[in-house]
């Protein structure tokens, strides 16, 4: 048995490790995992924020949140959460989950409904992650 470590792997031995969790997951239960991407685009078409996430099992997991700065503060981050969990409850979800970092926007969440679980410091020895969760 041989040990790799790297930082650049190729896709394919990617995708295996993680097909191979999933096909061992879905003993348990059956596979749903649906990506969901949602973009706020100006006047020019650009891309002024989006949404990454996917939803499965249930739950919405919010995995990327980016709101260009000439855009912040307008109301635009809580319009992709709620088109988010909107989708996600055409998609049969019954609660969301997010994580964010003491110097983004845990305010921000809890403002929406989100609620702490569970936080790990030290990060760059000075922040704090945060995960939130909700009901939806």
């Amino acid at each position: 048995m041989q040990i790799n470590v790297t930082d650049n792997p190729a896709q394919m031995d990617e995708d295996f490790v993680i097909d191979n969790l999933w096909a061992h997951n879905s003993k348990f239960d059956e596979v749903d995992i649906h990506p969901l991407f949602i973009t706020l685009r100006d006047e020019q078409s650009t891309i002024a924020g989006g949404l990454v996430a996917r939803t499965w099992w249930g739950g919405l997991e919010v995995q990327y949140l980016w709101v260009s700065d000439n855009y912040r503060a307008r109301g635009f981050g809580r319009q992709l959460m709620l088109q988010a969990e909107k989708e996600a409850r055409t998609r049969g979800c019954h609660m969301a989950y997010v994580d964010t970092f003491s110097f983004q926007a845990k305010g921000f969440y809890e403002k929406l409904g989100y609620r702490e679980y569970g936080h790990l410091g030290n990060y760059a020895h000075k922040h704090t992650r945060y995960y939130l969760a909700k009901d939806l």
